[in-house]
């Protein structure tokens, strides 16, 4: 009988980030998959209320990063597993990449020192990462000192932060990934490794699918969606830009922005002397269920109008706009990152970044031609319906999870 250990970052001690790897969990748990879960941080007191609901709780272990049952938990793994501890820990920092990634796997040590103590407990077979970061690091030390393989998946940051990447593709059962362009850079790190036979599997995050509706027609006056954390690469500044003409023509609409984050500030003020401030709600950063259900009953456009950031980051595939899709509202994106691997022609509308004028047109277009919207409403449903459906995705990694050696 095969038991999964899954590392995540927080989910779920956690109500702002992960959410789309807690619905994966979730659905591993409506299909009886026989999951314990260790979050890496407590980003909350408690488990938060979705997992709650769907039972994911009952499997959950969580402990503080550092605490004084990890400490001890480690102390013991060290003790019974002198050498295998240092080889473990050893492959795990050498190769980190940068002073900040070594920063994030030393102190990761304990916790994967007191997790594959839990491991060797609970019977686990096999342990995934969410994340190449130092969730895979500790995935990585588990998985030698508990003698089980270990996998891990890849989103967009992390790919990019290269923490002990090609140790991980040595050592990894397999690696997966959730987009067309995080497949593409870890195939040519494969390809160069001292591995290159590594496999590596794309698996997209799915959604629930809702229930088809009868009709797209966007709302009288135009509701406007943008779900996405108050950051750079998320370009709401280009969005304020772009709708800034509709509020000084007098035009009456909503924009609901969900999310929060370090530029909250600065966007109220753009928000403030656009005239936006008036059409516009925050609400702040709400639970999955929550967003969900305000797609599914107001079907607002959804715009995200992200953009290829200075430091270089960009989307891989956004998942709100998975959920947009799959809740039958238009999309209204740009052409950065992985969203036109998901958001194909006839699908939604996609402009360059960085351009406020063609985002503004795009949204018109959208909510001026209904006949039009609902056409491309309904292939997008289709398109998300066949290749991003999360019973599929879920089952698919514990497949692979079952199967790996």
């Amino acid at each position: 009988m095969s038991r999964l250990l899954a590392i995540t970052g927080r989910a779920p001690y956690s109500t702002t980030e992960e959410a789309f790897v807690q619905d994966e969990l979730e659905t591993m748990v409506r299909h009886d998959v026989d999951v314990v879960v260790v979050p890496t941080r407590l980003a909350t007191d408690a488990p938060n209320a979705g997992a709650v609901r769907s039972g994911l709780v009952d499997r959950v272990v969580a402990q503080p990063l550092i605490g004084p049952r990890v400490l001890l938990g480690a102390l013991a793994t060290l003790v019974r597993h002198p050498v295998l501890t240092v080889v473990a820990v050893t492959e795990a920092l050498v190769g980190s990449g940068s002073l900040r990634n070594l920063a994030a796997n030393v102190v990761s040590v304990p916790k994967a020192l007191w997790a594959a103590r839990l491991a060797r407990r609970v019977g686990a077979t096999h342990v995934h990462a969410y994340w190449y970061a130092h969730q895979a690091t500790i995935a990585m030390i588990v998985g030698r000192i508990a003698g089980i393989p270990w996998s891990a998946t890849g989103f967009r940051w992390d790919i990019d932060a290269d923490n002990a990447l090609d140790a991980k593709i040595e050592r990894a059962a397999f690696l997966r990934v959730a987009d067309e362009l995080g497949e593409r850079l870890v195939r040519e790190r494969v390809a160069a490794s001292r591995r290159p036979g590594c496999p590596v599997y794309l698996i997209r995050t799915g959604v629930e699918m809702a229930p088809p509706v009868s009709t797209a027609a966007p709302a009288r006056p135009p509701v406007l969606c943008c779900p996405g954390g108050f950051v750079e690469k998320k370009g709401h500044r280009f969005l304020i830009e772009a709708l800034q003409p509709w509020a000084a023509d007098g035009r009456e609409f909503e924009l609901h922005l969900f999310g929060d984050g370090p530029l909250r500030a600065d966007l109220e003020g753009r928000l403030e002397t656009s005239g936006l401030a008036r059409h516009t709600t925050l609400h702040g950063i709400v639970e999955l269920s929550v967003l969900r259900g305000f797609l599914r009953e107001r079907r607002p456009v959804v715009v995200l109008p992200s953009i290829r950031a200075d430091d270089g980051q960009e989307e891989g595939i956004p998942v709100v706009l998975i959920e947009a899709m799959a809740a039958s509202c238009p999309v209204v994106s740009t052409r950065t990152g992985s969203i036109p691997d998901l958001v194909l022609d006839g699908c939604g509308w996609l402009v360059r970044d960085r351009d406020p004028e063609a985002l503004r047109v795009a949204l018109e277009d959208a909510v001026t031609h209904p006949d039009r919207t609902a056409d491309v409403v309904a292939r997008a449903r289709e398109r998300v319906a066949g290749e991003f459906d999360r019973d599929v995705s879920a089952m698919r990694l514990v497949e692979l999870c079952e199967t790996a050696t």
